[in-house]
């Protein structure tokens, strides 16, 4: 009795040896309509490369099987990958399960119906949270287009006022799911919109395993926090329109406005005049302007300080060449102004001109 006992444990053994998979590994399993003997593909990222792996369709089904330590976006397809029209193609995430894809046609992928990833049922939840703000954002956006100018102020505050819920929704949304793949996905786009205390708030709530899968928000949250009020300003070089070079340190001493921006900025060139009359109030002073392009043709950048007559053959010009200095600074949009302090720290950004200019009234004496 003894010795059959043990026989039936190690039958135990070896049966649960076969059926176990490890614990990195996913499975995907898909029906598909009228495409028996064409290939499907799938295409994701592991270790820092991309993988695409393929599979003849058959009876109607398919099937793959890899290995994801984390969840991780990835696109399922047939036909050419680079054309992002196509139809049959749809997006999933990955994630150490068993996944079944439903729903799909050799024509079309849209009603691709994905079960077992954790990760695509919070995507799901988030797009439902999201969708009716979403609608009234393309409302008001539409009725943009066909404003006359008397109505277009109130629709441009209706679109701001909606795009700031959708927003706020986001972040809330990231916040109640702390554990989520998909809330670094989300907060990694939301973080040009927040505020520095809030995008720390928002990734230390995170846990520590969706935290590092979130590498790029930690990267800015490291050049955010250099910038902050208080710090030695990131120096700032590049050359000026002769070829000179230019650093923001050799302005020591003085109280410097930094002004990121671009020709081919519409709002950017709007804001000049006002840059100008900041340098005309206060050129005698202890006070500088340097002017920091993010422009991709030199040759017009040239052009523009030296024919428009906007105050910038004025001031210290520099060309940020590879983008180095815009991204010691976080720039996220433009135009972006910051104040440095003569003792060459930073007081701040600063968006609005009221707040600008009270700033400066402040400092410079």
């Amino acid at each position: 009795m003894k010795q059959l006992s043990i026989l039936a444990l190690g039958a135990v053994a070896v049966l649960t040896a076969c059926n176990s998979r490890p614990a990195n590994q996913f499975d995907l399993k898909g029906t598909i309509d009228g495409a028996d003997g064409q290939t499907i593909y799938l295409v994701y990222a592991r270790n820092d490369s991309v993988k695409t792996d393929s599979t003849v369709i058959a009876d109607g089904t398919f099937a793959f099987t890899g290995i994801a330590e984390v969840p991780v976006s990835a696109t399922f397809y047939m036909g050419d990958v680079m054309n992002w029209e196509s139809k049959t193609r749809a997006g999933i995430y990955l994630e150490p399960s068993e996944m079944t894809v439903t729903g799909l046609t050799a024509e079309d992928f849209s009603g691709a119906k994905i079960s077992g990833s954790r990760t695509q049922d919070e995507m799901y939840e988030y797009e439902a949270l999201i969708r009716p703000i979403q609608e009234e954002i393309k409302s008001v956006r539409q009725a943009m287009q066909g404003a006359d100018q008397l109505a277009r102020p109130a629709l441009e505050a209706k679109s701001d006022s909606l795009g700031n819920i959708y927003d706020t929704m986001t972040i809330e949304f990231i916040k109640s799911h702390p554990a989520s793949y998909y809330s670094a996905v989300l907060l990694n786009m939301t973080a040009g919109h927040m505020s520095y205390p809030d995008l720390k708030a928002a990734f230390d709530g995170l846990t520590p395993e969706v935290q590092a899968s979130a590498e790029e928000v930690a990267q800015e949250l490291e050049v955010l926090e250099s910038i902050q009020p208080g710090k030695p300003a990131p120096d700032l070089i590049g050359n000026n329109p002769d070829g000179k070079e230019i650093r923001l340190s050799d302005l020591k001493g003085k109280v410097v406005l930094i002004d990121f921006w671009a020709t081919w900025c519409g709002p950017c060139r709007a804001s000049l005049p006002h840059v100008k009359s900041i340098y005309d109030t206060y050129k005698d002073k202890n006070f500088a302007i340097l002017a920091v392009s993010l422009d991709r043709d030199q040759d017009a950048w040239k052009e523009f300080i030296n024919t428009q007559n906007s105050g910038l053959e004025l001031y210290s010009n520099v060309f940020d060449e590879g983008g180095k200095n815009s991204d010691n600074y976080a720039i996220q949009y433009i135009p972006s102004k910051f104040i440095v302090d003569a003792e060459g720290k930073m007081v701040g950004r600063f968006d609005g001109e009221e707040e600008l200019d009270a700033k400066l009234a402040e400092l410079v004496k």
